[in-house]
């Protein structure tokens, strides 16, 4: 067990109030996240079961302070140089290749795979199911999210292959820029969403009040669902001039009541995480915020 965890009481937990702490079990894993509701005895009960622990105050302090710093902008998202393999790239992550051009066109391809030092690997780009006319030796400023970090590199097509199937080798990166945007300055917004809850069956409007590349507060009249849940949410954003609307799977780690800051009502707020797919729309989403974090 983890030093810096202290044991929790079942006492110390009450059925229908926001948790003060967030709670893990002897292993360390997250249980519930700080301000998540427990809903029942039976809950407390069978969470405190196997043994239950929280951070010790010193440790829980320590994190709060950071946090409030990283809030207030005192900590920056921090730039390296890396090599392309020391990324962890999967088969399969989605990248945006945006070529030089004036109108910076971009494409949405999956990564198949590289060879160390000769190519990268990418499929065709395509628009509306049709393949995009790419030439030979044409330049792309290439962006992917691996984890919280972000990259980009620029590269070059060597070769366009149609055979067996469509696809492009790039040329391999001599460094790329990464970004590692963890506890980087959410995005404070207002923005009215939809949420499509597979488990319930919900489909209600909520409001988003912050965002960063990793997740989202989202605050709404009723519950949409449990921690643990995946939802989709559904949001219209401005992009490049025009609205584009985004559809992104995400997950439900804490859900807790408070007021709303503008109005004052009862409100149930819900702490979301964007699930890292290859979802096109979270990676174009993501791109948006980067570029917002930055100020670019």
């Amino acid at each position: 067990m983890d030093d810096k965890l202290q044991p929790v009481k079942p006492s110390e937990i009450e059925v229908g109030k926001p948790l003060a702490w967030s709670i893990y079990d002897k292993f360390g894993r997250l249980q519930l996240g700080e301000g998540a509701l427990v809903e029942s005895q039976q809950q407390i009960e069978a969470l405190c079961a196997d043994g239950l622990f929280r951070e010790a105050r010193d440790e829980a302090a320590s994190r709060k302070i950071a946090s409030a710093e990283q809030g207030s902008g005192k900590h920056k998202p921090v730039e390296k140089i890396e090599d392309l393999p020391a990324i962890k790239l999967a088969i399969g992550d989605t990248l945006q290749l945006q070529d030089f051009s004036s109108g910076k066109q971009r494409y949405f391809v999956k990564l198949i795979g590289f060879m160390n030092k000769k190519s990268v690997l990418v499929s065709h780009p395509r628009q509306d199911d049709k393949l995009s006319f790419i030439k030979e030796g044409v330049g792309f400023l290439v962006r992917g999210f691996s984890g919280t970090k972000t990259y980009e590199f620029s590269s070059n097509v060597v070769s366009v292959c149609l055979t067996p199937y469509p696809y492009l080798h790039l040329a391999f990166p001599p460094q790329v820029k990464t970004t590692n945007m963890r506890g980087a300055v959410r995005i404070k917004l207002r923005l009215v969403c939809s949420i499509d809850s597979a488990a319930t069956g919900l489909k209600v409007s909520a409001i988003i009040e912050d965002m960063s590349i990793s997740g989202a507060r989202i605050h709404a009249s009723q519950a949409f669902g449990r921690v643990g849940d995946a939802v989709t949410v559904g949001l219209r954003m401005q992009v490049g001039g025009e609205n584009q609307v985004f559809l992104v799977s995400s997950v439900i780690r804490n859900v807790h009541a408070e007021n709303d800051s503008q109005t004052g009502n009862a409100v149930v707020m819900h702490g979301m995480e964007f699930v890292q797919t290859v979802s096109m729309d979270l990676t174009a989403l993501q791109n948006f915020i980067y570029k917002s974090m930055l100020g670019e």
